[in-house]
This record gives C-alpha cells, sequence and structure tokens, in this order.
C-alpha cells in the first residue's frame, strides 16, 4: 500500500495563494489598527490622570 506522499501529484510553488495572502494583509492591516487604538487609549488616560 502506498503512502499519501506516494500518490499526491502536488508541485512546490504552483499553489494559488492570493487568498491567503489578502487574509495575511488584512490581519496585519488589522492589527496595526488595534495597536494604535490601545496607545491612544493609554496616551489619553495617561493625560487625562486616570
Amino acid at each position: 500500500m502506498a503512502s499519501h506522499h506516494e500518490i499526491s501529484e502536488h508541485k512546490h510553488g504552483e499553489m494559488d495563494i492570493r487568498a491567503q495572502q489578502a487574509t495575511f494583509a488584512g490581519f496585519v492591516k488589522a492589527s496595526v489598527w488595534v495597536c494604535c487604538l490601545a496607545i491612544a487609549v493609554l496616551a489619553f488616560m495617561a493625560l487625562s490622570n486616570s
């Protein structure tokens, strides 16, 4: 009985990864926004002596 890796016809570098790239770009963009918002909240709290 052959293993799954021997049956597979996958060629390295031929997979369409545009969806994964778009998802990662969205994740990075959301992370930057969240970090900036957190910094802004902390700055506001520091200035208002909270």
